[in-house]
């Protein structure tokens, strides 16, 4: 019998990963993961430390490039899927070569969403989502002394403001919604994370996004915002957020809808044919809803798991939720599934310790823990994360005694 071909779109960190369960499961398999980018496969999570300067070209790769050829995953990089031909199990790629499959992972990740304003089109407006994305942010921000804008206050915003400030220039940080990471954090939340931010010398504005980008040539001057405030500065650094990158799917067999559809098992509608990471829309337990969540561990988990079942079977995967851990500016902040109030029926306790930056928020449906926002004080996250998944009753009472003694307590419901 043949040895299977597994085709993986994507080296990210479900290509990545995908690939090595495939290798564990079958040792003789041809293994080929496919990717546009030009390095080979390195964590994007430490992209803002890079910027900042305290994470090293060799702290980058995920793996040694030998692991590879030792492991027999051989890596196309530069190449750029076109098409997936689906009927004749082949995927095209851009300079029209076609490459056949007995199981194919898609795993294209997301791509930078940017700004639509004058000025918008100047060089000097960049976004970050690769390692060389990240090189060239970091020969402008030394190229010149003067002031970066950072437009968006989610998690990418927030570390690459961070990690241009740990370069030693001003940066100024523009959110146009009230508060910080607006999707997750409440008002409190926000202003524990805010608090840190400045302190480590980066201005905030919130509530304030681009109007004009000045500027002639590839230099940028000042950046009008929509408060009428102008903001000196050489360089833009746009993290409003990803879409999945799915274009390429477009008018073919395979379903999409905001991202591509998945079952328990990671099969799309096609036979043989998986997704995995942040280009897919699975099912979350939480709201009963199909969503796409874009984050690194959830890439993980997905890509560990679509690769047992390409090469023979595994665990059911139990859904998406929400799972995000960062460090802001040295404010600790761990967001798990339902952390804003979205319809009745729910019981919110908060715990607050205002003096030692300690915010905890849990979040419960039908004696059930739906959600949880920690901030400065992360313990018990692996222990919650469980207690979401497993959606079993639960005490109140024994919640409290365990997770928020010795804060100020508040319950409000819906």
């Amino acid at each position: 019998m043949p040895a299977r071909r597994y085709i993986i779109v994507g080296a990210g960190p479900a290509g990545v990963h995908a690939a090595v369960a495939i290798r564990h499961k079958d040792h003789d398999g041809e293994i080929v993961v496919i990717d546009r980018d030009h390095d080979p496969p390195y964590y994007r999570t430490e992209l803002d430390t890079y910027v900042g300067g305290s994470t090293s070209d060799a702290e980058m790769p995920l793996y040694p490039e030998d692991y590879y050829r030792e492991h027999r995953i051989r890596l196309r990089l530069r190449t750029v899927v076109a098409k997936v031909h689906a009927s004749e199990r082949t995927v095209e790629l851009a300079g029209g070569e076609r490459v056949a499959y007995d199981a194919l992972l898609l795993a294209p990740g997301s791509y930078p969403l940017t700004i639509s304003c004058p000025g918008a089109s100047n060089p000097g407006v960049v976004t970050v989502r690769t390692w060389e994305d990240a090189r060239k942010l970091i020969r402008r921000v030394m190229g010149t002394d003067r002031p970066v804008v950072v437009v968006g206050g989610g998690v990418l915003g927030l570390i690459l403001a961070e990690g241009v400030r740990q370069r030693g220039r001003q940066v100024t940080l523009l959110e146009r919604e009230p508060r910080l990471w607006a999707p997750v954090l409440d008002e409190t939340a926000s202003q524990l994370v805010r608090q840190g931010v400045r302190q480590r010398g980066i201005e905030v504005l919130l509530g304030e996004e681009v109007a004009e980008i000045v500027g002639a040539d590839g230099r940028i001057d000042r950046v009008t915002t929509s408060a009428g405030r102008g903001l000196e500065a050489s360089t833009v650094v746009v993290a409003i957020g990803v879409r999945p990158d799915v274009a390429f799917l477009d008018g073919g067999a395979i379903r999409i809808d905001r991202g591509i559809l998945i079952d328990h098992e990671f099969r799309t509608n096609v036979p043989d044919v998986f997704a995995a990471g942040d280009a897919v829309q699975g099912y979350d337990p939480i709201s009963g809803q199909f969503r796409v969540v874009t984050n690194w561990n959830n890439a993980v988990e997905q890509g560990k798991l679509a690769g047992g079942f390409m090469a023979g079977d595994g665990p059911p995967y139990r859904g998406v939720i929400v799972s995000n851990s960062e460090t802001f500016c040295g404010v600790r902040v761990t967001v798990l599934g339902m952390t804003q109030a979205t319809g009745g029926g729910l019981v919110m306790l908060k715990g607050l310790d205002q003096a030692k930056g300690i915010y905890r928020k849990l979040t419960f449906r039908d004696d059930k823990l739906v959600g949880a926002l920690l901030v400065g004080n992360t313990s018990g996250e692996g222990m919650m994360k469980k207690m979401i998944l497993e959606a079993k009753p639960t005490s109140i009472t024994e919640v409290k005694s365990k997770f928020l003694t010795g804060l100020i307590l508040e319950e409000t419901g819906t």
